[in-house]
């Protein structure tokens, strides 16, 4: 992992046109395939993760994470992961697609070697790929949205533009993210919106895709209005 100090912000300024992004999603949410071997419900967990391509279809995904609860999520795995509706915007031309793999990861306080060895693997993926932005995602309201944070810092020092959306803005702050938003009624085990509302869920997307085109402050967390 990049030594980058807690007090510095590493930060990539995205000028592009929206249109023209390829985005990946990375997830600290415990999300896999079928045929993925689970993420370990047994502390301290592990520190592997699951490539999730971008043709998959969302009603096959699976979530192993006992930090939090995904019951929502298991009948809606967009409120967490939500692959769909990056593909619609794609679709729409709003951005210009999704990449062809996402990452996912679950539970673990293994965090020296998940610090020092996994993030880097993923962050050296998304740096080598398509991709023009990432955002990224959380299970557990502390350790998942801390560490989410601190995977963001490592893919956005390799240049490429990074936004966490939080359902736990005090976790998320304290490790000072280089783009990180939230809105009035995110939710742990819901971070997009309610299971089935896939206009709501459009609103949190757009709002922070287009968070990439504005200034906003590094390391701190956005608060949108959506309702």
């Amino acid at each position: 992992m990049l030594n980058i100090a807690r007090r510095c912000v590493p930060f990539t300024p995205f000028d592009k046109e929206l249109a023209t992004a390829i985005v990946t999603l990375v997830s600290a949410t415990g999300v896999h395939l079928p045929d993925q071997q689970p993420f370990p419900e047994e502390d301290p967990g592990d520190v592997t993760y699951r490539v999730i391509p971008g043709t998959t279809s969302t009603a096959s995904l699976r979530l192993t994470h006992h930090h939090y609860d995904h019951s929502e999520a298991d009948a809606d795995p967009n409120i967490v992961f939500p692959l769909d509706t990056l593909r619609e915007l794609a679709a729409e031309g709003f951005i210009a697609g999704v990449n062809d793999n996402h990452f996912s990861y679950g539970f673990t306080t293994r965090l020296r070697e998940l610090y020092e060895t996994t993030f880097p693997e993923i962050a050296d993926k998304v740096e080598r790929s398509k991709t023009k932005l990432v955002l990224l995602t959380a299970g557990c309201p502390e350790t998942c949205h801390r560490t989410i944070t601190n995977l963001a810092r490592e893919i956005e020092a390799r240049g490429v533009p990074t936004l966490v959306i939080s359902a736990s803005p005090a976790a998320t702050e304290s490790v000072r993210p280089p783009r990180a938003m939230t809105f009035e009624g995110s939710a742990i085990g819901r971070i997009i919106g309610r299971a089935g509302d896939r206009a709501f869920h459009r609103r949190v997307i757009v709002a922070a895709l287009e968070m990439f085109t504005h200034i906003t402050p590094p390391g701190k967390v956005v608060t949108k209005a959506l309702a």
